[in-house]
């Protein structure tokens, strides 16, 4: 049988899994948004091929949260966290949306003499906004972190 506190370290140690699964995903979202950049710049087949190895990426990572969200509501009863890991996924699923459609744009722009300020500023208006909802989420979930370390230590 598994004591308080030995639940407590898993507890923690699963949200540390978190928190590094999130970093990755962040990383892995930068070098995407960087596509865009690279599309110019590469051939064609390297750039697919960039692409894939990220979207790869996106899915290991989405994956290995969902198990860990899975685990706060099945095996901590957790709810709470359950709760804050699906509004993170949910977020990061409409930030990579908007980031596509954005990329979508802004190649559409680049080779038609058609307007797509309007369209690229709202995109980009919604990026800003999900990157701010998203932050809100992690700020929370590190402080979760936080407190379990602390209620670990004492």
């Amino acid at each position: 049988m598994v004591s308080g506190i030995e639940k407590e370290a898993q507890l923690l140690n699963s949200v540390q899994t978190l928190i590094k699964a999130q970093s990755t995903r962040m990383s892995l979202y930068k070098e995407f948004n960087e596509l865009n950049y690279l599309k110019d710049k590469c051939p064609e087949e390297q750039y697919y091929s960039v692409c894939r190895l990220v979207t790869e990426g996106f899915q290991e990572v989405s994956n290995e949260i969902q198990s860990i969200e899975q685990d706060m509501n099945d095996e901590y009863n957790r709810k709470d966290i359950g709760d804050m890991i699906r509004r993170l996924q949910e977020k990061e699923k409409a930030k990579l949306h908007e980031t596509v459609h954005l990329q979508i744009y802004t190649i559409e722009a680049r080779k038609s003499d058609k307007d797509y300020d309007a369209t690229l500023q709202e995109h980009n208006t919604r990026l800003i906004e999900i990157g701010n909802d998203i932050n809100e989420i992690w700020d929370e979930i590190r402080q979760e972190s936080t407190e379990l370390t602390y209620a670990l230590s004492t």
